[in-house]
């Protein structure tokens, strides 16, 4: 204390300082029940979603739960010793509480962002996270620490990783009829197999298709692992389907999805691949190139 003004950064007992001690010392109760019970091969979450997310990640949902456990029992620690006045500043605790804080908006942006769907146990712990960090913050009034989770979260909102930018990138639109699903046809100029497919989708008396050169879907080709083109992304009603080269493409929108696939077409058919060349028409299809789209 100085001048009269109070200092933010001294420990002293406080609802805040409880708040974040008994909300560390849940989520060391939740995620330490998680780590116990994935020895025996079972787990507080069993959503469905849990389990997709999980495979997003690196880690297993039982390495993640045993980090979580640590932080929030150092967190935990910490907070017992500003309440037992034997630390002097919450510098360390606004340090993790921010580091937190960033980590949770990567973990749920990727989420609700790019996966569209949340997992209950992750949300279980960014309860958690949230209530012992904000209440570190506010008790702290150093609310500049919520900068860097901000900037994170405009990140991860400017580059999602979907087929939205893939749907603002198409240079044409082809609408008529009461089509059912969108397509997104990825080509290029110089690629007959391309100019095929779109040739078979003029034809149609139902279609929604946006054409997108391959030029301006780089990364989400990339994000693939595919190299060539036709790319045709399906979208019917959420659930989205890509199909690799002008034999799955035409099979499908010739035969619809209730037909099997053909065993000469288990492997993509009707490519032209950067660097090499293009794969020749199948018969009676010869057909001229087409100005670019």
């Amino acid at each position: 204390m100085a001048g009269g003004k109070k200092d933010h950064t001294e420990c002293g007992p406080g609802i805040l300082l409880w708040v974040a001690f008994f909300s560390s010392v849940a989520g060391a109760l939740f995620c330490g029940t998680e780590v116990i019970l994935s020895f025996s091969g079972r787990t507080l979450c069993h959503a469905q979603t849990c389990a997709v997310v999980e495979e997003f990640s690196l880690f297993s949902r039982p390495v993640f739960s045993f980090f979580a456990l640590a932080y929030f029992l150092l967190q935990a620690l910490l907070l017992w010793n500003c309440l037992r006045q034997r630390l002097s500043t919450l510098w360390l605790l606004l340090a993790i509480a921010s580091a937190a804080l960033g980590a949770e908006a990567v973990l749920l942006g990727r989420q609700f962002v790019d996966y569209h769907m949340h997992c209950p146990f992750c949300l279980t712990v960014a309860f958690f996270v949230l209530t012992s960090t904000l209440s570190i913050m506010v008790l702290t009034r150093h609310f500049w620490a919520f900068a860097p989770v901000l900037g994170v979260a405009i990140a991860l909102l400017v580059t999602p990783l979907s087929i939205k930018p893939l749907a603002f990138s198409a240079t044409k639109r082809i609408y008529r009829g009461t089509p059912t699903e969108k397509w997104i046809l990825i080509y290029a100029p110089n690629c007959p197999h391309c100019h095929e497919v779109l040739s078979f989708c003029e034809s149609l008396s139902d279609i929604d298709l946006l054409l997108c050169p391959k030029r301006r879907a780089l990364a989400f080709l990339h994000l693939l692992g595919v190299n060539g083109v036709p790319v045709l992304v399906v979208d019917r009603g959420g659930e989205k389907r890509v199909l690799v080269g002008s034999g799955f493409i035409l099979h499908y929108l010739k035969q619809g999805e209730r037909h099997e696939v053909p065993e000469g077409l288990l492997a993509p058919s009707g490519v032209c691949e950067e660097g090499r060349k293009c794969e020749p028409l199948n018969e009676g299809h010869d057909l001229p190139l087409l100005n670019p789209f």
